[in-house]
């Protein structure tokens, strides 16, 4: 029962409920509408403006069109049935439905929407109809049928104290209903309609538990009790009194209980409990020894019981000096463990059960372990006794530290066993000698991050140049050495999503992560080759300078499996090791662009080029980047061919110049002075001057000349500005900032392909053509200015 239960009381039915819910049903919201299908059969808009916004609980987010935004926040359960229901009025045929509609704010509103379509004879339909929320009709409705069948099933339970009630916010609880049974609870007490004689009865040591229940209750939460009810008759009674509460739309709780005599009930519970631990005390002492202390008013204790098998803890029979025998069998205890039995025997005054563990030296020179538990009892006239048991789990100990330890060896062998699975897992997918992951480890990694389908990865096959001279001069050991070296390079340069694995001979793949354009994996694996050519490496105690040759593609297109991505890094490989060795070939980078005139040309423009830097200490494969990124922006821009032809050519010489530069200006490592800065900027005449001697390559003679002007006039040799300067030199002007920033120069280490685009687009308009910028970036698939860099 609950607490504070006052007021008038009503039943089921009473008409102010009626009143009540009716209003409840007044409650909701319709919206008429009327508009026309026409013949193409697209649908009408019946809900808008603030009907929309009402039913949808908001506005709707700008660009969405409303049909189709309303039909997409029906529940999902409902949809074929209100799709049903417009096909009808399609059709010209009446209809009605009900559904639930998700709201932009969350909440689920129940609409019934009835309509009646006219057809016309030009096979358009009139539609004319309402749409109501019916959400508060069908919740008191469900309410009220779920009230009336609680309410039935309770009335039903025979032998037992049924009651309604309502919580209020502020705590109190108000009586709604008494069932039959509470005067048989309370002894003969008539109770009230304020239930102060129910709340009078409640057993003093009861009432913070009851109170704790009522409050419970209170609070809306269900919960259960039990405590004793004090009778008119003189007979105390346990009861258990159980309810449930419901939350009524006002805020209030609907509180159903039962309340049940369960005294008899916990009598029987207590007897098989007392009966269960004397059998389970008796099972117990059988190879123990049993006893029994009295403990006096004055908190001493003295055995008034002991049972055999005492000498048995002890190794033979001791003899008590005076008759104390706990002293003698004190004296056997171990003297580490003598203080800590003592304190425990000595605590049997607090009443509270105690367990012990200690040891005993036998009189037959044994050591043994005993176990030790006294249980607190009280006779009717208020003496404390304990109840021990003593027994000896030597043997017990024994087996299960032999158990313990048995399960120890075999943690360590499985253990040892799947370190050396794991060992044997790990050599087989492990190259012997470079430590490097081996083909096959490599192909399953690989294949798994083709099949996440993540568009990220990138493969590169690299080559150790002419590393068979290595062995032929230096033999295997040392050959042996360089290709440790080699991978420990790779490795180092690589992050943990990478994966790095010996291909075959002095052939390593590299599977990168993370990998978003062509541009971005030209430069990672610029920075690889970098890594393994900048400095020697010391095999043996000989130092070898060691280049790579590599080939890299995206997995992108057809470009989905490994065995392709293979294929197409090997004819990238084969590209590089064909235009030079040590450098990076991408497909179709660089050779791929149709149309770009006569080989001999190209040939050519190589082959000066390739004595410009060799000349100049430049990395070999930066004019071959801005022969192929000019190119490649001629076509973005749209340019005739002969243009792209221009572009591609002057990529290749723009610095052919720097041959007449001397060495010690070209690789100075800090800033020119004002006199060699006179010299450097010599060069595009230079350079112009030995193309136009060139027959196949003279009309690429103003891109050369031209390279170094700047957009805005500041530039050299002649201060040309804005579209007076040739579009091949404002075109290779851009790529080769983009290249030399991005490449690993004398004066500067290499930044990233976003770093290079920002520098290029704030220099867009002053060093820079804005348009040739736009598309070399577009060309390199760097995401635009202030795009957020996956």
């Amino acid at each position: 029962m609950s607490g504070r239960r006052s007021g008038v009381h009503q039943h089921a039915g009473d008409p102010s409920d009626a009143a009540h819910v009716e209003g409840v049903l007044g409650r909701f919201e319709e919206h008429v509408y009327a508009g026309e299908i026409p013949p193409d059969g697209a649908d009408i808009e019946h809900a808008s403006g603030e009907a929309l916004q009402r039913f949808l609980g908001g506005p709707l987010p700008a660009g969405a069109e409303p049909g189709a935004f309303w039909t997409a926040h029906v529940q999902a359960d409902d949809r074929d049935a209100y799709l049903r229901f417009r096909d009808r009025l399609r059709r010209g045929e009446d209809g009605e439905v009900t559904f639930r509609l998700i709201g932009v704010d969350g909440v689920t509103r129940v609409m019934w929407d009835r309509a009646r379509a006219s057809a016309k004879a030009d096979g358009s339909v009139l539609v004319t109809g309402i749409l109501t929320e019916v959400t508060s009709r069908r919740e008191v409705a469900e309410k009220l049928a779920l009230a009336s069948d609680r309410f039935n099933r309770l009335l039903d339970v025979v032998g037992e104290h049924v009651y309604l009630a309502i919580a209020y916010p502020d705590g109190s609880l108000v009586e709604q209903f008494q069932g039959p049974g509470a005067d048989r609870l309370l002894g003969g007490a008539e109770p009230d309609s304020a239930m102060e004689n129910w709340e009078a009865a409640v057993h003093v040591d009861d009432r913070d538990a009851y109170d704790a229940f009522n409050a419970e209750l209170a609070a809306g939460r269900s919960a259960d009790v039990e405590y004793r009810l004090c009778g008119a008759d003189g007979i105390t009674r346990w009861v258990h009194d159980r309810a449930v509460a419901h939350r009524n739309p006002d805020g209030t709780f609907e509180v159903a209980g039962i309340v049940s005599d369960v005294t008899e009930r916990l009598r029987m519970r207590a007897e098989l409990a007392q009966a269960h631990a004397a059998v389970s005390q008796v099972v117990e002492a059988m190879d123990a020894h049993l006893f029994t202390l009295r403990i006096d008013a004055d908190g001493s204790h003295r055995a008034v019981f002991r049972g055999p098998n005492r000498e048995a803890l002890v190794g033979g029979p001791f003899r008590a000096e005076g008759g104390d025998d706990d002293a003698a069998y004190a004296a056997l205890i171990h003297p580490d463990d003598r203080e800590r039995w003592r304190s425990a025997i000595d605590a049997t005054g607090g009443g509270q059960a105690i367990d012990i563990e200690y040891r005993t030296c036998g009189l037959d020179g044994q050591e043994r372990i005993i176990t030790e538990r006294l249980r607190p009892r009280r006779d009717p006239d208020g003496t404390l006794y304990y109840d021990g048991v003593s027994r000896d789990i030597t043997d017990r100990r024994r087996l299960e530290d032999e158990l313990l330890q048995s399960m120890a060896d075999m943690r360590e062998a499985h253990d040892e066993l799947e370190r050396a699975r794991q060992e044997a897992d790990l050599r087989a997918r492990t190259d012997e000698l470079t430590g490097t992951y081996n083909r096959r480890h490599f192909s399953e990694v690989a294949e798994a991050a083709l099949a996440a389908a993540t568009g990220d990865c990138a493969l590169i096959l690299l080559d150790a140049d002419h590393f068979k001279h290595v062995n032929d001069v230096y033999g295997h050991v040392v050959g042996d050495a360089v290709l440790v070296e080699f991978a420990r390079r790779l490795q180092r340069a690589l992050g943990q999503a990478d994966c790095l694995a010996r291909w075959g001979g002095e052939e390593f793949a590299v599977l990168l992560r993370g990998v978003s354009s062509d541009a971005e994996l030209h430069w990672r694996a610029e920075r690889l080759r970098t890594v393994i050519s900048r400095r020697p490496i010391d095999a043996d105690g000989i130092a070898l300078r060691l280049t790579a040759s590599m080939g890299a593609v995206r997995a992108a297109g057809d470009l989905d499996n490994l065995d392709a991505l293979v294929d197409a890094a090997d004819r990238c490989l084969y590209d590089a090791k064909r235009h030079g060795r040590n450098r990076v070939s991408l497909v179709p980078h660089l050779e791929a662009v149709d149309g770009l005139g006569e080989p001999e040309a190209v040939c050519i423009a190589r082959a000066l080029a390739l004595v410009a830097a060799t000349k100049e200490g430049a990395p070999q494969g930066h004019a071959e980047q801005v022969a192929a990124l000019s190119a490649q922006t001629a076509q973005r821009l749209g340019l005739p061919v002969d243009v792209a032809l221009r572009c591609r050519l002057g990529g290749w010489l723009h610095d052919i110049g720097k041959a007449s530069i001397p060495s010690a200006i070209v690789d100075k490592p800090g800033p020119l002075d004002d006199d060699e800065w006179v010299v450097m900027r010599t060069h595009p005449a230079v350079g112009e001057a030995i193309v136009r001697e060139v027959a196949a390559i003279r009309d690429a003679a103003p891109a050369v000349r031209h390279h170094h002007e700047r957009y805005d006039g500041t530039g050299y040799p002649d201060g040309l500005a804005g579209n007076a300067i040739p579009i091949e030199a404002r075109i290779i002007a851009a790529t080769d900032a983009y290249a030399a920033i991005t490449g690993v120069r004398v004066y500067s280490p290499a930044r990233s392909p976003e770093d290079a685009a920002a520098e290029l687009r704030r220099s867009a308009g002053t060093h820079f053509d804005p348009l040739v910028v736009d598309a070399l970036i577009a060309v390199l698939e760097l995401p635009e200015e202030g795009a957020q860099v996956a």
